[in-house]
């Protein structure tokens, strides 16, 4: 990884991103490809904020009915995985661990089975295809063989444009990428963003850098950056909470929603959100409520160790879904905020490099902008 210390005279770059997780070096790496000399301006921090605190799961079904849009845009992003991992291997010399596989949500009573399944029917016509359905228990079990369903699971819903991936491992490829497609990656801690001139400057801890394009990717802090030009962004912390079980034997080739096995054998469960603000403290009764669901879909958890329990806050935009957007007046910044990061990463990468660049959106997003919180953009 290329890590730089600003001087006091940075100098101008092409496009500087402020925030380094998944969504700003996917960027970054979309950028490079077209030739485009990205800065990568991230905190130094010894974890990965939101990045540690997700499963990696690339996941598109069963949800944005009322978006199809939306919903369009996973798919798309689910469908671009494949090809750059591979390229991202290739370039990075790293392995990124993934499972192409489909994905699962069980299902413990027959109501929500037939929801589930109205649902789907639903969600097919609105956007003219769907790989997936609900599937019957005994099916279900042929897919995962090696694991004992509780006696409530009655089935589960299924899509095979699901998947899962190791996000620390995507996100480590993507910044061994970066210096070697001519990107530079900065560790610093930027304080502040402002209007300079005819473009921007960043001012960080280590010195201040200018641009003509300027990205705000910075997950939650977009809120403090952004406010030269939208005051009151419309994000907020999304709170999830996480269980890790011991290593067990690798039973689930494919990921179910809610309790996963990771590539190193162990197993995540978690699936809450809550709205607390900026507390990231466990809450006990919650991570019980996590675990006592687990062991009703999986019994064979409540015979093994829970190793740790944490939190963390995810990047959520009022209405659920991604802020692709030019800030009001200033055309020449680009904001993103998304709570899918490791799902768009791939749409990231291949779709939205353009539209850094001064070029339309892609039409599947062109409803994802500020506008439709009222903001003149």
């Amino acid at each position: 990884m290329n890590k730089k210390t600003p001087s006091k005279a940075a100098g101008e770059r092409d496009v500087i991103i402020v925030g380094g997780g998944i969504a700003g070096a996917a960027l970054a790496y979309g950028l490079a490809g077209k030739g485009c000399k990205a800065t990568v301006l991230d905190a130094p921090t010894r974890t990965n904020m939101a990045s540690r605190t997700n499963v990696g799961l690339i996941w598109c079904q069963s949800k944005f009915l009322h978006l199809p849009e939306y919903a369009r845009w996973g798919f798309m992003s689910s469908r671009l995985f494949p090809e750059l991992v591979r390229e991202l291997e290739e370039i990075s010399g790293l392995h990124v661990p993934v499972n192409f596989t489909g994905g699962l949500i069980p299902v413990l009573d027959e109501e929500d089975f037939q929801k589930r399944a109205d649902y789907i029917v639903k969600l097919r016509e609105a956007l003219g295809e769907y790989r997936g359905a609900v599937i019957e228990r005994a099916e279900l079990e042929k897919k995962l063989p090696k694991i004992a369903f509780g006696p409530e699971v009655c089935g589960a819903a299924w899509c095979e444009d699901d998947g899962v991936i190791d996000p620390l491992a995507l996100l480590r490829a993507y910044r061994a990428a970066l210096p070697r497609l001519g990107a530079e990656y900065v560790q610093t801690l930027v304080l502040d963003v402002a209007p300079h001139k005819d473009g921007y400057r960043v001012s960080t801890r280590d010195g201040d850098y200018f641009c003509r394009r300027l990205v705000l990717a910075a997950g939650l802090a977009n809120r403090r950056f952004a406010r030269f030009a939208a005051p009151d962004l419309p994000v907020y912390p999304d709170k999830g909470q996480v269980l890790l079980v011991e290593r067990l034997p690798m039973v689930m080739p494919i990921p179910v929603l809610g309790v996963t096995q990771t590539f190193g054998g162990t197993v995540i469960i978690g699936f809450k959100h809550e709205r607390v603000g900026h507390d990231a403290v466990v809450a006990p009764a919650s991570v019980a409520t996590e675990g006592r669901w687990a062991m009703r879909v999986w019994p064979e958890l409540a015979k093994k160790r829970l190793i740790r329990a944490w939190s963390g806050l995810r990047v959520m935009p009022e209405d659920k879904m991604a802020i692709y957007s030019r800030l009001p007046g200033h055309p020449q910044v680009s904001l993103i905020n998304t709570h899918s990061a490791v799902t768009m990463a791939a749409a990231h990468s291949r779709l939205l490099p353009d539209f850094i660049l001064g070029g339309d959106l892609p039409e599947t997003a062109r409803g994802m902008t500020l506008k439709r919180f009222g903001f003149a953009c």
